[in-house]
């Protein structure tokens, strides 16, 4: 039993016991204040008890009804929520929202409760329940949509929400209103989708482009489209509806068993002679044609259950098609037979081709490409731009790039020129194409692409610089030959004369003491003479190539020495010589005649000029080189003088000519000749260094390492 209980039970039987115990005294004492006490106890004990029962039973009748009212709510909540609906209100005094879900109730304020929906539905919401609050609408439906979705793929929904007075003050204004939202997005989903469907069957129906038309389950017609009616020319589409024809009238469809249909696909040949169908007026197409070819696709309509609803007949008029065919059947042995004769054409002029130095070019501006070809089916090299420019001789390149550089900008001139290629013929000659290219332009107007032919003219590009180098061959002869009359009038005439002055002196009275004298002039102006005219019959061979070089393997280690010493034989006494022969052998392929007399000839020229100081010479060997130094302390050269010292009979700036004139340019001469280079660096009053390079190849070679470390 709970305590509650035992406490009522406890109060009752004292409630009982007490004037139960009253009655057991003498009704004389009854008056007595101890009895007044204990009756009044006993009624304060009996209106406790009252009261709190009456509290019970109000506690348990309430407890009941909130039980029940909250299982109303789920109730209420679980309906709402099966019908996609939701319960709000609205306290326009205080502007709050409430929403109601099940057994809670969730406080909004106005711009919290406003990111649920749209923004300018929600204006249109709040308009609304303005209205309603200031009495100018007693209630309205609005539909409204939901906030926009955050994730990808999820759909926006679509509300309807009626709005309508929950409760009213004394003066009968609304305090409070009640909005019932549900949501109709997938309803207004299959609205949208349904009303899609029916445009685009309309859509596809009406604006296919081949006849459609719809039958109903025994075949009459319930609908035609506008290019059927525009095929079959029918003028009233409705006139012809409700003559309801049927489609076993179509010619090509007779007898055809529509319960069994599952699908037809037929081409007819129908004589328009023959048509007796009320869907247009088809007898005017035999002004232009016998025959009409139809081409048509059946398709049977069925409901769930499989039975026939209907009938779907696509088809299009193909009577000008099948004609255009016979055309271009015509049409193409026609092409063939024009086809070979033109075969017949080209193959006659690929074989002038083929026999023939003669090839057809083609060049496209938009792709850079130069393609040539024996053949006018086939192209045989299709080069780049960089291709055509690097198979070009170097003093052709420009040229041959600043006309690719024209053809790219469209040029509308001709191009004609030859150029020197880098191919070689069957006899290792370099080719000389000669070509010309045009334009051709397109429809528009515009150069499309350039075409040309290209002749391979290397057997007459020979032939013409045979005859240009025989020509200047014969020019130089003849300019070889003056040039040594000339050198030899000019030079010779001066030690000649002096030896014939002596001559004549030693003939005329003299002094015999003078003889010596005259005699030692002689001899020095003759020796002058001979080795003059030694050194300009050198020098005409040198210039008309007659002197052979000849390479061949020596030990220039051992030779080196022995060509300074034999330079430096008239060395002043004062002049100190030095040689710096870093090898014990060098096995190298040069010249070796030549090469010794050109050290001979600039040690010579350094002996000369030095009067004192020193003279040294050195060579060294490095990356397929023969380096070798001649230097001296002498006199050195002006620096005016420098850019002359080869010229052929130079002279000092005394006008004094070193020898005969032409030691150093000999020098130079052969070191070219040898594939080789020099250089001379001088100062006046300080010395002069000359430098010779003599390319050559190194077969072995012992250095001079411990003196070289020393």
């Amino acid at each position: 039993m709970r305590p509650a209980n035992k406490l009522y039970a406890l109060l009752f039987w004292l409630t009982l016991a007490l004037p139960t115990s009253a009655q057991n005294e003498n009704m004389d004492t009854i008056a007595e204040a101890p009895h007044l006490a204990a009756y009044v106890m006993a009624v304060m004990l009996i209106g406790v008890f009252v009261m709190i029962f009456y509290n019970r039973i109000y506690y348990y009748k309430e407890k009941e009804l909130n039980m029940r009212t909250n299982q109303l709510n789920r109730q209420l909540g679980l309906v709402l929520d099966s019908n996609k609906t939701q319960v709000w209100t609205f306290d326009p005094e205080k502007r709050i929202y409430s929403l109601l879900s099940g057994e809670t109730k969730t406080d909004y304020l106005g711009i919290d409760f406003a990111q649920k929906y749209d923004r300018d539905d929600f204006n249109a919401l709040r308009k609304l329940q303005f209205a309603i609050r200031d009495g100018k609408e007693e209630g309205g439906t609005l539909t409204v949509k939901g906030e926009k979705p955050t994730e990808a793929g999820v759909r926006q929904k679509t509300y309807e929400i009626n709005v309508s007075v929950l409760k009213r003050d004394k003066q009968g204004h609304p305090t409070m209103l009640l909005a019932v939202q549900q949501d109709i997005t997938e309803e207004q989903e299959s609205s949208k989708k349904a009303k899609e469907l029916s445009m685009r069957y309309h859509t596809v129906f009406n604006s296919s482009l081949v006849d459609m038309i719809y039958y109903d389950a025994d075949g009459t017609m319930l609908d035609i489209n506008d290019k059927a009616c525009e095929t079959f020319e029918v003028g009233n589409k409705q006139e012809l509806l409700a003559s309801k024809p049927n489609i076993k009238d179509v010619p090509a469809l007779q007898g055809l068993a529509l319960e069994d249909l599952a699908h037809f696909h037929a081409s007819s040949i129908t004589k328009v002679n023959d048509i007796n169908h009320p869907i247009g007026h088809l007898e005017h197409q035999a002004r232009w044609q016998d025959k009409i070819y139809y081409e048509q696709i059946l398709t049977p309509v069925t409901n769930k259950d499989g039975q026939l609803t209907g009938l779907v007949m696509a088809g299009r008029n193909i009577t000008e098609m099948v004609q255009s065919q016979h055309y271009q059947k015509w049409a193409s042995s026609q092409l063939e037979k024009a086809t070979s004769d033109i075969q017949t054409y080209i193959d006659n002029i690929n074989f002038a081709l083929q026999v023939s130095s003669v090839r057809l070019i083609n060049y496209y501006p938009d792709s850079h490409e130069l393609n040539v070809s024996s053949d006018l089916n086939k192209t045989q090299y299709r080069l780049s731009q960089l291709r055509c420019i690097s198979i070009v001789y170097e003093a052709d390149r420009r040229k041959t790039r600043g006309i690719l550089t024209r053809m790219d900008r469209r040029y509308p001139g001709a191009f004609r020129d030859t150029i020197h290629t880098l191919l070689r013929d069957s006899e290792g000659r370099d080719i000389y194409l000669t070509f010309i290219i045009i334009p051709v332009t397109g429809r528009d107007g515009r150069i499309s692409h350039y075409f040309g032919m290209c002749r391979n003219d290397t057997e007459m590009t020979y032939i013409e610089m045979g005859l240009r180098k025989e020509t200047e061959k014969a020019q130089e002869t003849e300019l070889l030959k003056n040039t040594f009359l000339l050198n030899m009038s000019y030079e010779i005439r001066t030690p000649l004369n002096a030896v014939l002055g002596f001559a004549h002196l030693l003939n005329d009275p003299h002094d015999e003491a003078d003889e010596p004298v005259f005699a030692e002039e002689i001899k020095r102006n003759t020796g002058e003479l001979l080795a003059l005219v030694n050194d300009i019959l050198f020098m005409s061979r040198l210039d008309a190539h007659m002197e052979e070089i000849t390479f061949s393997e020596c030990d220039f280690a051992a030779l080196f020495d022995g060509y300074c010493y034999m330079g430096w034989s008239a060395v002043e006494n004062g002049v100190k010589t030095i040689i710096e022969n870093p090898y014990y052998h060098l096995i190298v392929t040069i010249d070796e005649r030549h090469l010794g007399e050109v050290i001979q000839r600039f040690c010579g020229h350094s002996a000369v000029y030095t009067k004192e100081g020193m003279i040294k010479a050195k060579y060294d060997y490095r990356h397929g080189e023969l380096n070798i130094v001649i230097e001296d302390t002498g006199g050195g050269i002006n620096a005016e003088v420098i850019p002359y010292a080869f010229d052929r009979f130079a002279r000092d700036k005394e006008g004094l000519r070193c020898g005969t004139g032409l030691s150093l340019p000999i020098a130079k001469e052969l070191v070219e000749q040898m594939g080789g280079s020099i250089e001379l660096q001088s100062e006046e009053g300080k010395g002069t260094t000359i430098y010779i390079i003599i390319p050559c190849e190194m077969t072995s070679m012992e250095k001079r390492v411990e003196e070289l470390k020393s």
